[in-house]
């Protein structure tokens, strides 16, 4: 990092097991916040490059699987690996930090200015005292995608033809009201692969899924079943309210993750897992496109607790 980056540190080794990374990213949203959020577990590090509007790139590397991505998409998989897992989040601001691949804002060349990074938070204490990210305080998502306005064709084929300059990342693409529609159709159709899985083995499906929604509401707001803005119902989703595709992805894969470990014990928990793994395999046959578009393809495995596709 050169001597005249204005980038400083203002959380440092926050633990994961205590701090609620997705609570955490939205705090930062909120305050329109400019810079990286650097997450370090065993064998795995991601850095979210947040620029203080649009969704944030995350850079993942996954030492044990010999992986490296950089993509919007890797906020789901990070979100979702950090809960429960032990490790530090770090936190740095500056808008050289919130460049993907730029000199001095990656994590490669993190090691060089970790010196003088502490030096300058031990001396500039954080202006702001860190979130408590386990209240039930409400903050708004990331970002509402903008899906009051349907992309045009002009629109696609713009997006289509115009470049970008290497090592910024892309503008956030609009999701429109048609494929918003889709994906919660999607979603209710996974749910109801769950739902078939369980009722199956015998257990009430209504009360544990229930039981995870109320679980996480504090962090998800729309699970809430007193709030009334989510309802299912035989295969089918009624959604009402704007909110951030990653922030449903995430909350419906993770209270249907519950649902199924909850089912899943005893002698039989192998079998039961295979068993929502077909249902989960026959809905994304059937809707294998809009899964993979929406980012719920990749959480399949971790609703069922095995292998699906």
């Amino acid at each position: 990092m050169s001597s005249e980056s204005k980038s400083r540190v203002v959380y440092e080794n926050l633990d994961t097991t205590f701090v609620n990374l997705w609570a955490l990213l939205r705090n930062l949203s909120q305050r329109e916040f400019i810079g990286r959020v650097r997450v370090e577990l065993k064998d795995y590090t991601a850095d979210v490059f947040m620029t203080g509007s649009s969704t944030p790139l995350v850079h993942e590397i996954d030492h044990a699987a010999g992986t490296d991505t950089l993509e919007e998409a890797a906020l789901h998989r990070l979100v979702l690996r950090v809960r429960g897992t032990p490790g530090t989040i770090t936190v740095f601001e500056g808008p050289d930090e919130a460049v993907a691949g730029q000199s001095g804002g990656s994590a490669d060349t993190e090691t060089d200015g970790s010196d003088s990074n502490q030096k300058s938070h031990a001396a500039n204490p954080p202006m702001h005292d860190a979130p408590n990210t386990h209240t039930g305080t409400e903050t708004p998502p990331l970002r509402s995608p903008a899906r009051s306005r349907r992309l045009t064709d002009a629109d696609q084929e713009s997006s289509a033809t115009d470049s970008t300059t290497p090592g910024e990342p892309a503008a956030p693409e609009l999701i429109d009201e048609i494929e918003w529609g889709a994906m919660v159709k999607a979603s209710g159709e996974l749910i109801g692969g769950v739902e078939r899985a369980v009722t199956g083995a015998g257990a009430d499906f209504a009360s544990l899924f229930n039981a995870a929604r109320l679980e996480m509401a504090d962090d998800y707001n729309f699970l809430d079943p007193i709030a009334g803005e989510f309802t299912y119902a035989n295969s089918l989703v009624n959604l009402i309210g704007e909110m951030p595709e990653s922030s449903y992805i995430i909350g419906l894969t993770e209270a249907l993750r519950r649902v199924v470990d909850r089912v899943a014990t005893g002698d039989y928990a192998r079998r039961i897992r295979e068993r929502v793994a077909l249902e989960l395999f026959s809905v994304a046959r059937k809707r294998k496109e809009m899964m993979a578009r929406s980012g719920f393809l990749p959480q399949l495995d971790h609703i069922a607790g095995t292998k699906v596709i």
